[in-house]
């Protein structure tokens, strides 16, 4: 691999970084809460989370399955599959199935599918599953028992990466996701959050959730700064250009919103040049 084509790849998976969080982070509401780097954190609000003291039973897998088929049905073969136990059932009869899910768009049951290849047939990684399972439910909301189950089951999953390697940013800014956008529970968000920095400060994900919960919280200098801290972690990706000239044109300040606008626009053409 040369070095233009070793940057492309670089640049890829950066840009990559950022999609996988953007299923999320924008479904943070303003708050008054308050959240800079080396602070200790004071709860702002936050989306989607279960009302008051609500607990919220497992849902089964049959409930899910009838859900996520509730309008359309699959064909028999694969219904067959996935309605076996999960246990017996061959690696290439989930493959069968897995390929018809993915082809017909249907995540839910991809999610499903890559989590029983793991857990019975040793095939994938834990972050994986348990990260399909939580951003899918997190783009969730108009079948709740869907939403529901996926949350439940990438859960399961962090609890157990984490159990074996509790610095796992991977499944740690999962666990961020579970417990602002499922769980009533606001603290250990912000603590989770807060331990997070200490593991890994310089982690682009969770950079990035912390810039939203700035804007969203209407801290708008310290967001720049975040942007300025990301443009160091990824100064090949003008999406972090982009967000800085946004902010400061919120900030009213259209001087500095058309320099880093500039600057954004000539990364992103070098970038392709590349």
């Amino acid at each position: 691999m040369n070095f233009s084509t070793a940057k492309q790849v670089r640049i890829v998976l950066g840009i990559a970084a950022v999609l996988a969080v953007l299923i999320f982070a924008n479904r943070f509401k303003s708050s008054s809460g308050t959240l800079g780097t080396g602070e200790t954190p004071t709860m702002p609000g936050m989306a989607g989370m279960n009302s008051g003291s609500e607990i919220i039973a497992d849902v089964s897998r049959v409930e899910f399955l009838g859900a996520v088929f509730d309008k359309t049905k699959p064909p028999a073969a694969v219904a067959r599959i996935i309605l076996s136990d999960p246990k017996q059932t061959s690696s290439d009869s989930l493959k069968f199935a897995l390929k018809w899910a993915e082809e017909t768009s249907t995540f839910p049951l991809v999610s499903l599918i890559k989590s029983d290849l793991f857990e019975f047939h040793q095939q994938g990684k834990i972050e994986d599953v348990a990260r399909d399972y939580i951003f899918l439910a997190a783009g969730t909301t108009e079948n709740n028992t869907v939403r529901n189950f996926l949350f439940q089951q990438g859960k399961r999953w962090i609890d157990s990466g984490l159990k074996k390697s509790p610095k796992n940013m991977a499944l740690r800014n999962a666990l961020i996701v579970y417990q602002s956008e499922f769980a009533n529970q606001p603290m250990m968000f912000l603590a989770t959050l807060k331990e997070s920095y200490s593991i890994d400060s310089n982690d682009v994900e969770l950079n990035f959730i912390h810039l939203n919960l700035l804007k969203k919280s209407n801290q708008l200098e310290k967001a720049i700064k975040k942007c300025e801290k990301l443009v160091s972690l990824q100064p090949q990706n003008p999406y972090w250009l982009f967000e800085a000239s946004d902010i400061f044109g919120q900030m009213g300040d259209s001087t500095n919103a058309k320099v880093y606008l500039d600057l954004a626009v000539k990364v992103q053409r070098n970038s392709k040049q590349n």
